[in-house]
């Protein structure tokens, strides 16, 4: 377990391969920050697919499609959870129902995007300026955030575990994991709470829809490598605390 003190942002030069990338995706930038972004996307069904463009913007989301029974438009205050994955998938979990044979559950519609000037991380940022509703980032994003409080785990899955650190920084929680498909990032207004049954143990619930258990909260469960002495956990869960604006009510 690492506590960072807060260190001054280094300087860094940019080299021409990294000057080319950052102009390549200039326009994909340019275009969210003036309110939008349009991904040629694919929509895939449970037999076949079809193409079409999913448009984001200051108020929500829509599909645009020739298969117009797949065609949507969501106010932000209709899309109950948001999915960004690395390789390009997005997810949107809807409050409509999925069919009459699937008892109230709600219909979670996914597209992938082949745009390498568009990054998940250019999307997340979109929505989370946009929306107060849970975004599952299945990505560790780039940029210099200075780690906090930095832990080495064992992350406890439902079939198999993975290993990697936990990084609490001022503005986000990252779990970074060589297996990409289990990298996340959350914001603080994400997590439910943060809680531990013993030294070795670190959970994170969060309000993120549990995929086989309606209406339940997702919760991350972290075994940590070294022991976490209770004086450290008051100290983070204080910090996690105050940045979702807990410490006056909970006092």
């Amino acid at each position: 377990m690492t506590i960072h003190p807060r260190l001054a942002k280094p300087l860094f030069t940019i080299s021409a391969i990294a000057l080319l990338a950052a102009l390549a995706f200039l326009p994909a930038a340019a275009q969210a920050a003036e309110g939008e972004i349009a991904l040629d996307v694919r929509h895939d069904h449970a037999i076949g697919s079809c193409h079409g463009k999913l448009i984001l913007d200051n108020e929500g989301v829509r599909y645009e499609t020739d298969h117009k029974k797949d065609a949507r438009r969501w106010a932000f205050v209709d899309i109950k959870q948001w999915q960004v994955s690395d390789g390009g998938r997005i997810a949107i979990f809807s409050y409509e129902d999925r069919s009459k044979w699937r008892l109230g559950a709600d219909h979670t519609f996914e597209f992938t995007w082949s745009d390498k000037n568009v990054t998940p991380q250019l999307i997340y940022e979109f929505l989370e300026a946009r929306t107060n509703r849970p975004i599952e980032a299945q990505f560790v994003p780039s940029g210099d955030d200075q780690p906090l409080y930095e832990f080495a785990v064992k992350h406890l899955g439902t079939l198999r575990g993975d290993q990697g650190r936990l990084i609490f920084s001022q503005d986000r929680v990252v779990y970074r994991t060589p297996r990409n498909d289990a990298n996340r990032t959350w914001r603080y207004e994400d997590l439910e709470s943060i809680s531990s049954g013993g030294i070795y143990d670190l959970a994170l619930t969060t309000y993120e829809q549990q995929r086989f258990h309606y209406a339940s909260r997702h919760v991350y469960n972290f075994q940590l490598k070294q022991a976490l002495g209770r004086e450290t956990y008051d100290e983070l869960w204080r910090f996690v605390n105050g940045k979702k604006g807990l410490l006056d009510v909970l006092r």
